[in-house]
């Protein structure tokens, strides 16, 4: 099972909401803060693109993308769910999203930028601390953020999010680092569980992706329509 991914900036959104749906449309007047309108629109943008490119389906507004009981995000096309898991995550004006037709999937997108040594002591297992914090000083930011990244990816893929304590899922990168547009694998495992899942990284940018699925290979690019 090969999970697929799609990466897009808040410059390729429309400026109407055609592409939503009625329901879709509802959840946006809802949402007040112009910062989540605009996380939400662009989360849906990239979710429905990824999954019209996949399925073949020509019009992104036959797809509707909705928040399940637990916080997850669905696809469904024609009030049928789709035949494929999705996971979305935003960072300043990017959104990314992975799908997966079966099994676990959750991606993030984090970006590259300082993080405080209280950050990392409250969110963080004792072995990840050593080693983002005893590494080169150069990479230490990089360093954090992929495991912040990575801990969300698995916590996505388990479907519970932060309403789980972060350090019950610990993170083992494998080194070495490659360059911008690498996939690199790691390995995340939920406490006291011992659930092991492989993920996967790479670097765009300033940022970082993640993406954590049941799947042996690197996600695959999907393009949009």
């Amino acid at each position: 099972m090969t999970a697929h991914w799609l990466l897009l900036p808040s410059s390729s959104l429309p400026d109407d909401d055609d592409w939503l749906n009625a329901e879709e449309s509802n959840v946006l007047a809802g949402l007040s803060f112009p910062k989540r309108r605009a996380e939400w629109r662009l989360g849906r943008w990239v979710a429905k693109h990824a999954l019209a490119s996949i399925l073949g389906v020509d019009e992104p507004c036959e797809i509707q993308i909705v928040a399940a009981e637990d916080g997850s995000t669905e696809g469904f096309i024609d009030q049928h769910p789709a035949s494929f898991r999705i996971s979305i995550s935003h960072r300043g004006d990017y959104a990314a999203c992975a799908v997966a037709p079966e099994g676990r999937v959750g991606c993030d997108l984090e970006a590259v930028e300082p993080r405080t040594s209280r950050f990392v002591h409250d969110f963080f297992t004792a072995r990840e601390r050593e080693w983002a914090e005893t590494g080169p000083s150069s990479e230490r930011d990089l360093r954090v953020a992929l495991t912040w990244s990575a801990k969300e990816s698995g916590l996505k893929a388990l479907r519970v999010g932060l309403r789980r304590d972060t350090r019950s899922m610990e993170v083992e990168i494998h080194e070495p680092y490659g360059t911008e547009a690498f996939w690199q694998s790691f390995v995340v495992t939920a406490r006291p569980e011992g659930l092991r899942m492989r993920g996967w990284w790479r670097l765009e940018g300033d940022m970082v992706l993640t993406v954590v699925c049941d799947g042996e290979s690197a996600p695959t690019s999907t393009l949009p329509l």
